[in-house]
């Protein structure tokens, strides 16, 4: 398999294999031509940009997919900045005279195709099979996902091709699909030719919106699940010819004010669980479990009109009679938004109920991140205090929900039960603290699981309920979470009578205020700032228990900042030992940066700038540039002062450099 790439300021001159400007392609019908060596499993991604072409599919027709992806996000890009990824027959200001006329994208005989997360528009012509905006002949198995079909009115039959016109081979299935698209035009959008035979088409979680005719399709099986048809002015959906051996199948629809629904013979498709607002149907009876009654019960942006919230215009409102109106046979588990059915069944329709933001004043968290602490590893009947926003919350309400996750291990859920705000120690215990002094804080009593040793850092999130965003609190798992009786355990705990050494640490805090330490050694004065800094710091269990050579030693997370300032603090490290170390690559956000697929390393330099050793980054959460290093005795048999750096290569013009890193390798 291989990768491709086009860039609106690339070349066709160049070999396509590499994001930079002069490694990418121009034009996507550069990578689709005959001469651009694409064969089945390759991907071509599409940098964001306006691509004025007419687009002939050369390529030999693979035997596998080749997927071709808008990379509306840019992430496979440097230097470009997210956007629509566009083929056009407009030009880029959109309001100029039409360049090209017909198809912008055609093939013939081509198969196994797969397009996401493009908008096709212009102007189709003709009103035969293969005209149009969008034109497969002879073709099989295309896809298209998330994809927006644009085309200016044609309103006579001489001028009216189809959005997307699409044939099978002769006796052949054509297996086209449809999956999260956006119709739009003022005649004819979809047109599908089959052949009466087993088929897989399938259109699921689209919308048509407007024309004459929305979804036509010929001689084919397809089966039509959560999709919302508004406004067709002749039928939504057309089959003037089929088989009742392989009919169509329509489930979970939602036709909206059209002229006609359906327009088919009974025996040639299969309808239920649909609902018809303001729709005829001609040929076609609705089944036991539709409804043909009732408003469309969507917001068209009015809650927002009226300052209630923010919602998506085709939305149903909340508590629509859409909401789990459908049947989970051959439905998506998600909506048109990638979104988990409200009901417990799939909506009617291509969306489910969702706000997109809340206008009316309300107690909401600023951050979802509400702070870090510390505890100490096997800590036991451990109380945290998280920030919530909104008030009145029982363990009890209706949605909330709480996780704990240790790291790189799968969430476990936290049974909620009854607490009061100074209540003994309850496994999941919940209760509002005080919602006139502190409104929107909460108690919750941590089941001891999360807490036990093995993992570095375990994280909570609490969520779920109306009004809330949620909380999320990272806990570090350390011994920096010592009390100060542990502390004074862990190191004062032999008799006095023992520190009878002059000099010695035990010695100075047998004789001396703590606040005057003045022991000659390198360790007193180590151990004196350990306990004098801002009153709250802990002492290393390094300074209490030295490990061996062979013992393995994980320090951190660490953040590498890309700002050149290091991270807030160095690393201890003892000599003789090997160690493994935690760090994550950030931006100047303190955002972590995503190490999948990179080469990640680092690179070690003592006091005299002199590389000493390269190490080999293992990825240990990649999205958020976390990694794992061992350092080992080549460094740590002299003791000194070191930096290190992180690099992070994806390609031959693609590398970035973080740190510093300051390491002391000291004898403690």
């Amino acid at each position: 398999m291989a990768t491709y790439y086009v860039r609106p300021n690339g070349s066709d001159s160049n070999a396509g294999t590499g994001p930079a400007i002069n490694q990418a392609w121009l034009t996507i019908g550069k990578a689709l031509s005959n001469t651009s060596g694409l064969v089945g499993g390759d991907i071509v991604y599409v940098a964001p940009g306006h691509y004025l072409e007419q687009v002939t599919i050369g390529i030999t027709s693979p035997s596998s997919t080749v997927q071709i992806i808008g990379d509306v996000t840019a992430s496979q890009f440097s230097g470009v900045t997210a956007g629509i990824v566009r083929l056009s027959g407009f030009s880029s200001a959109g309001n100029a005279a039409i360049v090209y006329t017909g198809p912008i994208l055609k093939g013939t005989s081509k198969n196994n195709l797969s397009f996401s997360n493009f908008i096709f528009e212009g102007k189709g012509s003709g009103a035969t099979l293969g005209v149009g905006l969008v034109s497969f002949v002879t073709s099989q198995n295309i896809s298209f996902s998330k994809c927006f079909f644009d085309q200016e009115g044609n309103d006579s039959a001489a001028s009216g091709g189809a959005v997307v016109n699409m044939g099978a081979p002769t006796s052949s299935a054509l297996n086209a699909t449809f999956s999260k698209c956006i119709f739009g035009a003022s005649r004819f959008m979809v047109y599908l030719q089959g052949n009466n035979v087993a088929d897989t088409t399938s259109i699921k979680d689209c919308i048509f919106f407007a024309g004459q005719y929305q979804l036509n399709v010929a001689s084919l099986q397809a089966t039509v699940v959560n999709n919302t048809f508004n406004g067709a002015s002749v039928s939504a959906f057309e089959s003037a010819t089929g088989s009742a051996t392989f009919p169509s199948v329509l489930r979970n629809n939602l036709f909206l004010y059209c002229t006609t629904a359906i327009s088919s013979t009974s025996s040639h498709r299969t309808e239920d669980y649909n609902r018809f607002i303001g729709a005829q149907n001609t040929g076609a009876t609705p089944g036991s479990n539709s409804s043909t009654v009732g408003a469309s019960r969507l917001t068209y942006g009015y809650p927002r009109i009226v300052g209630l919230y923010a919602s998506d215009f085709w939305s149903p409102e909340q508590n629509s009679p859409n909401q789990g109106f459908g049947t989970a046979t051959g439905a998506e588990a998600t909506d048109v938004y990638s979104t988990a059915w409200v009901g417990a069944t799939p909506d009617a329709g291509y969306q489910t109920y969702s706000v997109s933001s809340t206008l009316t004043p309300t107690y909401q968290p600023t951050e979802r991140n509400a702070s870090a602490i510390t505890v100490a590893p096997a800590s036991t009947s451990q109380s945290i205090e998280l920030y919530l926003g909104a008030t009145g919350l029982t363990f009890s309400t209706t949605g909330l929900a709480a996780y704990y996750v240790r790291n790189q291990a799968a969430p476990v859920a936290i049974t909620l039960v009854t607490q009061t705000p100074t209540g003994a120690w309850s496994s999941g215990g919940f209760a509002e603290i005080s919602s006139s002094l502190v409104p929107g804080v909460y108690r919750l009593d941590v089941p001891n699981a999360a807490f036990a040793a093995g993992a570095s850092d375990v994280t909570i999130v609490v969520r779920g309920a109306s009004g809330t965003n949620g909380a999320v609190l990272t806990v570090t798992l350390s011994s920096g979470g010592l009390t100060a009786a542990q502390t004074a355990a862990a190191v004062l705990d032999a008799a006095g009578s023992s520190y009878v050494t002059a000099g010695s640490i035990g010695y100075s805090i047998q004789n001396s205020n703590v606040a005057s330490i003045s022991g000659s050694t390198a360790a007193a004065d180590e151990l004196e700032g350990a306990l004098l800094h801002n009153g709250t710091d802990y002492i290393s269990a390094e300074l209490v228990t030295p490990v061996t050579s062979a013992a393995l030693v994980r320090m951190g997370p660490f953040e590498v900042r890309a700002d050149g300032l290091g991270a807030s603090d160095p690393l201890d490290i003892q000599t003789g030992a090997q160690h493994g170390i935690d760090i994550q690559c950030v931006d100047n956000n303190g955002a972590g940066i995503d190490i999948t697929s990179a080469t990640v390393t680092a690179k070690v330099y003592n006091s005299g700038a002199t590389l000493v050793d390269t190490y080999a980054c293992t990825a240990t959460y990649a999205a958020d540039g976390r990694a794992t290093f061992t350092i080992d005795t080549t460094v740590t048999d002299t003791p000194g002062t070191y930096t290190a750096t992180i690099t992070r290569t994806t390609g031959a013009s693609d590398t970035q450099i973080f740190g510093p890193l300051r390491i002391y390798v000291r004898d403690i």
